[in-house]
């Protein structure tokens, strides 16, 4: 398996997509959509049992990205444990998703399925509702600040080129200068050992939360 760190890119969604699925009577109802934090999957959830009140449950389960730090969680919404929101966030991770949030609201039918149907009905409505949506890819990056003298500024420059960095409005100090750039995440640490060994070690490297 590859390194996490040294991913580049992770696959998410590009829009929402949406699926229908019956089952015995029972009528499953699925969303899929890219998040950027729990925040506004959380604002989403609450939308959704807004506006589906009536329905018996509302399942869903998360992927924040990127990796290999993105945060996984689900809820059955009172159907049996584990046949609802794990086979949903299977569906995420099948589809090689982060950043993806996928809820499914079902509306019972009289006809209870039993767990492997429950797992079965909303796993493949979730699946549904993702291959409905277009797919993208997504650069990972970090953020760096790079505090240096102006003598040894413009070899700081000259490897933020070298390393494909996007450079940001420098900040002048009494001292020098403080320079902004986004980096892939897998090119940060080459970037910064070129910087130490171009200014002999005299730039002071601060990556960025």
């Amino acid at each position: 398996m590859d390194d996490p760190e040294k991913i580049e890119h992770y696959r998410t969604l590009a829009a929402p997509g949406e699926a229908k699925l019956k089952e015995r009577g029972s009528l499953f109802l699925a969303f899929s959509l890219p998040i950027a934090n729990s925040e506004e999957a959380d604002s989403q959830l609450r939308a959704w049992r807004k506006e589906y009140h009536d329905a018996t449950h509302v399942g869903w389960a998360r992927r924040l990205a990127p990796p290999p730090d993105g945060e996984e969680r689900w809820d059955d919404d009172g159907e049996p444990h584990g046949s609802t929101g794990p086979p949903i966030l299977n569906a995420i991770r099948g589809a090689e998703l982060w950043g993806v949030l996928v809820g499914v609201v079902r509306y019972f039918g009289g006809t209870k399925l039993g767990v492997g149907g429950l797992i079965r009905a909303y796993g493949g409505a979730a699946a549904a509702a993702l291959e409905a949506a277009p797919v993208k890819r997504v650069l990972i990056t970090r953020r760096l600040e790079v505090s240096v003298s102006h003598e040894r500024a413009s070899a700081v420059y000259a490897m933020a080129e070298k390393h494909s960095a996007r450079l940001d409005t420098p900040h002048f100090t009494e001292n020098g200068l403080i320079l902004p750039m986004t980096i892939s995440r897998s090119r940060l640490e080459p970037l910064i050992r070129d910087i130490l060994e171009v200014t002999a070690g005299s730039a002071d490297c601060r990556i960025l939360p």
